[in-house]
């Protein structure tokens, strides 16, 4: 389990496409001098391990499904990552593959909707000192997205062929 976390965030800092020199500033030669530590993380470098959950989004703001899993070749580049779409409660659900490129990140979620002027606020809506947005800190760094966008619709996404994994796949 521990490879497999270290695998992901090895292929997300790869695709990330993080700087030579960027890299060098976080990194201690190993004794040996064959091998570098990286010791930090930088910001807009996402956990692997975290990815798995987050929710995707169309451009009419519709959740179409959640990261299932993220896929890594033997060099350590993420080849995409796989989307749960459809079904009701994991009931009927299906993975659908995409390339990572296809998804934009985001590291905030977007600010509720405003009532109407003088419009009684919506119940369970948490109530905020007034000329105060109730929005994420701008400081605040994240190790993983709030949420994915991508530009197709929860048809699209249903009616893609489904995604089998190396094992489940039957060669005849």
């Amino acid at each position: 389990m521990i490879l497999r976390k270290a695998t992901y965030t090895i292929a997300l800092v790869t695709l990330l496409g993080l700087p030579a020199a960027a890299l060098a500033q976080q990194t201690t030669p190993a004794p040996t001098g064959a091998v570098s530590f990286v010791t930090k993380a930088e910001p807009g470098q996402y956990r692997a391990s975290q990815l798995v959950g987050v929710k995707i989004y169309n451009a009419k703001d519709e959740n179409v499904g959640n990261v299932n899993d993220v896929l890594v070749d033997k060099k350590g580049t993420v080849v995409g990552v796989v989307i749960g779409v459809g079904g009701f409660l994991g009931i009927g659900e299906k993975n659908v593959a995409l390339p990572y490129t296809a998804i934009t990140w985001s590291d905030t979620t977007p600010a509720p909707a405003q009532p109407a002027a003088g419009a009684p606020a919506p119940a369970g809506t948490p109530s905020a000192a007034p000329g105060t947005p109730e929005t994420q800190p701008a400081n605040q760094v994240r190790d993983y997205p709030a949420r994915g966008m991508l530009a197709m619709t929860k048809e699209q996404l249903e009616a893609a062929p489904a995604f089998k994994y190396a094992s489940e796949a039957v060669t005849q």
